[in-house]
């Protein structure tokens, strides 16, 4: 197998990351074909597509004329077979249940080029497991763009146990290409690498507040106003550098002990879910959200991805 050119992309699903990583292949050059069965969800994935680009220029990250390039690279379709039979790439965001993934796949196997590359955007299902009916498991990786997918850099491409390094190259090149920064998971663990890094987050937080340590709210806080701050700009493993290694491991020595190592769900999430308490879904959660208004949540949230990116293209010295 060589590295290849991708030129021709398929996306499908067109719900929340769909349109997101149809923009983003659009970004790299490609004409794209987003996919959905109805008119009514193709239609309501490009309205997706067209508010990620209004997001984006009106953030002064996109100047109008490339945001409506883009856009022109874009079509919907409920075909299928001819999107596929057409496509360098094909990438699918449905629900993350392993069969429904692995007979898409089996399908698009039989309507694609020999050699195109098929992904799945799945954030935790192994990407082995999905590629085991194929015939042609080399040219199939994992590619978890992060949620918003324009706004977010980050993409994980994770190599299933017999996905080709070359299929992976073509992944990178394509992802670094759209502006992307992609990641390579070379073993393939459950979680991936962001979601491990945030899943131990998550159960720490949890802990945290059911061992009365401190509030929701203080947590997130602490979250948002420290560690959340410096990330961006520096790594995890980069500021134990910065600290030193000898005085790492002299306060892990004692802190791993005093941190939560249960491998099972936090009670309290348990009996938040046994409660009825999702979330924004059923009206609390962690949260009153009949009082947190989560609109005003992911606008702001938004608001400053836009800004970070926009600082991150800034010339030094502007």
């Amino acid at each position: 197998m060589e590295e290849q050119t991708i030129r021709r992309a398929l996306v499908i699903g067109t719900g929340l990351m769909g349109p997101g990583i149809a923009y983003s292949l659009a970004a790299a050059g490609c004409q794209v074909s987003l996919y959905a069965r109805t008119e009514q969800s193709v239609a309501k994935g490009l309205r997706s597509v067209t508010a990620g680009v209004e997001t984006l220029v009106q953030g002064g990250c996109l100047a109008a004329a490339s945001g409506a390039e883009r856009l022109a690279r874009i079509a919907g379709t409920t075909d299928l077979a001819t999107a596929a039979g057409q496509a360098d790439l094909v990438t699918e965001s449905i629900v993350e249940d392993l069969a429904v993934k692995q007979e898409l796949f089996s399908r698009l196997e039989g309507l694609c080029p020999a050699q195109t590359i098929l992904t799945s955007n799945t954030s935790g299902l192994p990407a082995t497991a999905i590629a085991e009916p194929l015939r042609r498991p080399e040219r199939f990786a994992v590619t978890h763009f992060w949620n918003p997918p324009h706004l977010m850099p980050l993409v994980e491409v994770v190599k299933g146990a017999r996905t080709a390094e070359e299929t992976v190259q073509s992944l990178v090149a394509l992802l670094r290409g759209a502006g992307k920064k992609p990641v390579v998971v070379r073993k393939d663990t459950p979680g991936q690498l962001g979601n491990r890094l945030f899943h131990a987050l998550i159960r720490e937080a949890f802990w945290v507040v059911q061992e009365g340590i401190a509030s929701a709210e203080d947590v997130d806080t602490a979250v948002k106003n420290g560690l959340g701050r410096r990330f961006p700009v520096y790594g995890v493993l980069e500021h134990q550098d910065v600290v030193g290694l000898d005085m790492v491991l002299a306060i892990q020595t004692y802190m791993c002990q005093a941190l939560c190592n249960e491998t099972a769900p936090a009670q309290l999430l348990r009996d938040k879910v046994a409660a009825g308490e999702l979330g924004v879904k059923s009206g609390a959660g962690v949260y009153d959200w009949r009082v947190k208004d989560v609109k005003e949540v992911t606008r702001k949230r938004d608001n400053f991805l836009v800004e970070l990116l926009k600082s991150e293209q800034a010339e030094p010295g502007d």
